[in-house]
């Protein structure tokens, strides 16, 4: 199943280990307002290939930065549900009003 997110990408990593290539998205979005036991933002960690570290490298100089993250949810360790990254599209930024 694919889901679209709506992400502030905050960084990334990505590893190489013979030939096993991979990498992570770190990301944060605001907690649920009506949520009492939560205050602030949940981080998350979403799996991704390697080539999108490449891609991100082209925004650098602007994350963090809002992404649509099109994402496959998978099964993940101990039955609990995980994201892997197949498409990063970053958003424009906000503009503001003019006075």
């Amino acid at each position: 199943m694919e889901n679209y997110l709506n992400l502030m990408i905050i960084g990334a990593t990505r590893y190489d280990i013979d030939g096993n290539r991979g990498g992570s998205l770190w990301a944060y979005s605001p907690a649920e307002a009506d949520d009492e036991n939560r205050v602030g933002n949940e981080v998350m960690k979403i799996a991704c290939d390697y080539k999108h570290i490449d891609q991100l490298r082209n925004h650098a100089n602007r994350l963090p930065a809002m992404f649509t993250v099109k994402a496959q949810m998978k099964a993940g360790a101990q039955g609990k549900v995980t994201f892997k990254a197949l498409e990063l599209k970053p958003q424009e930024p906000a503009k503001k009003p003019a006075a």
